[in-house]
């Protein structure tokens, strides 16, 4: 099997580490000789392994933030104690709030 030619221009972040070190990392990276995208996966300690992981462009990468802003909303709502906030009684008229299924993420 011919080895990957693969070049991390640029380490975004770390999300997670194992037990046996190895870090699942946002990072832009470049694949062969194609266009660079962002590329979430885990990555051995000295980056020559990595395990599966996900390519996305630009605007893949804003849609999947939107999409991360829409389950964290209802947290952000909740943690934001002591700051000012308005009720708004609902009228008979409106739907029932969509509230997520799951309640908070970190009670998972």
């Amino acid at each position: 099997m011919a080895d990957l030619k693969f070049n991390i221009l640029e380490e975004f972040g770390t999300l997670s580490t194992s037990k046996s070190g190895w870090e699942l990392q946002l990072n832009f990276v470049q694949w062969g000789d194609n266009q660079p995208k962002f590329d979430l996966r885990t990555w051995s300690p000295d980056h020559k392994k990595m395990g599966k992981g996900l390519t996305l462009n630009h605007d893949e990468l804003v849609n999947l933030q939107d999409a991360i802003e829409k389950v964290l909303a209802p947290e952000q709502v909740a943690g934001s104690q002591g700051q000012a906030s308005v009720v708004v009684e609902p009228d008979e008229n409106d739907e029932e709030d969509e509230k997520p299924a799951w309640g908070k993420l970190s009670d998972m």
